[in-house]
């Protein structure tokens, strides 16, 4: 059964099976528990809701029918052989297919920073230089946006950016910040996040006026201190002084 649709709408539902979909490039990967559970709650209560789906040629030139919300309830129907329930929305361009992919996904399970990061690859080669700099050092999203732009850290202001599709380095410095950057955070570990948040803000503020090496091994003299601290701001003035000397 289908859920009546409430309020005003001018979207029809129409059925398919799976093989009419393709699957998008910035799609999350399917989880198989999460298919699991979809089956079952298909078997005791039915479709509950519709698979939303976009019809267009943006991707690679040819026309084709691209799950946008709804790719593990599609998934778990073609496993139990039942047509997929579906309705069509309009798309104007790439950024605004993700866009609409993650306000639809968000309404049933959030995205992550990363899946913006996955799903804005495929359309800015910006954000391929993100997850780049990602895999290399395993640098949190936010503080890459506080390196790609040399600016202190700003959580809230760096998750707008990636979440919007706006991402870009404007910091032609960026790697080699990020390798000298790294070589802190990997002896940090497991410090207070807010505090590694602060250390950032330091190193920028800091960057071309310390000495590397003796930051390093004021790091190593003042290191239990740091991972015992929990007030951000009492520690950004420690590592000012304690690590680069500023």
């Amino acid at each position: 059964m289908i859920m009546k649709v409430i309020g005003k709408t001018n979207l029809k539902i129409k059925f398919a099976k799976m093989d009419k979909f393709t699957a998008l490039p910035m799609n999350r990967a399917i989880d198989s528990p999460q298919v699991q559970k979809l089956i079952t709650s298909i078997r005791n209560m039915g479709v509950l809701r519709v698979v939303i789906v976009t019809y267009t040629n943006i991707i690679d030139g040819i026309w084709r029918y691209y799950i946008i919300d709804g790719q593990h309830l599609a998934t778990a129907l073609s496993a139990i052989g039942d047509d997929i329930p579906y309705i069509l929305v309009d798309i104007v361009d790439e950024k605004d297919l993700v866009d609409k992919m993650a306000l639809l996904n968000s309404s049933s399970k959030s995205w992550i920073l990363m899946d913006y990061v996955y799903a804005y690859r495929t359309v800015n080669p910006e954000y391929m230089k993100l997850l780049k700099f990602k895999n290399m050092f395993n640098i949190e999203p936010l503080m890459l946006v506080s390196l790609a732009n040399n600016s202190n850290n700003n959580a809230y202001g760096n998750s707008r950016i990636i979440k919007s599709g706006e991402f870009k380095i404007n910091n032609p410095n960026m790697e080699i910040m990020c390798k000298d950057f790294n070589e802190f955070f990997l002896k940090i570990g497991r410090a207070d996040r807010w505090v590694k948040h602060q250390f950032l803000n330091v190193f920028i503020q800091a960057y071309g006026k310390y000495n590397h090496q003796q930051a390093l091994d004021n790091l190593d003299k003042n290191l239990v201190i740091i991972k015992g601290m929990s007030d951000a701001t009492y520690a950004a003035k420690f590592i000012a002084t304690k690590v680069f000397n500023v």
